[in-house]
């Protein structure tokens, strides 16, 4: 599930178009033609999500991410710094889908 990401230097909070919700998911991310890497995803919208990652991506990447339980998305890292980055999706994912993985949090917080 991969939302297109925006592709600038200046990526914030401010220019998203909807609000993230932390997460706690492992997910598998596979450049084209290549062997598929774990990440961890930390926050995720129905445009995107921020991960960590021990493999440096480009900013304008495309990636296949598959998230447990879904499909396989398409995405382009937004941004990437420090072991941490952005992607934004192809196709927005259902609000739902989205926060399913942030309600997972609140389930084993509580």
């Amino acid at each position: 599930m991969l939302v297109t990401a925006r592709i600038d230097a200046g990526f914030d909070e401010d220019r998203r178009s909807a609000p993230r919700h932390r997460a706690n998911a492992m997910a598998k991310i596979r450049l084209l033609k290549q062997p598929a890497e774990m990440i961890h995803v930390v926050d995720i919208s129905p445009e995107g999500c921020g991960f960590r990652s021990k493999r440096v991506l480009g900013i304008g990447t495309r990636v296949l991410l598959n998230l447990p339980g879904l499909e396989v998305w398409l995405a382009t890292v937004a941004w990437f710094e420090n072991g941490r980055g952005g992607l934004r999706f192809d196709r927005p994912l259902h609000p739902a889908v989205a926060e399913q993985f942030s309600a997972a949090i609140d389930r084993n917080a509580g």
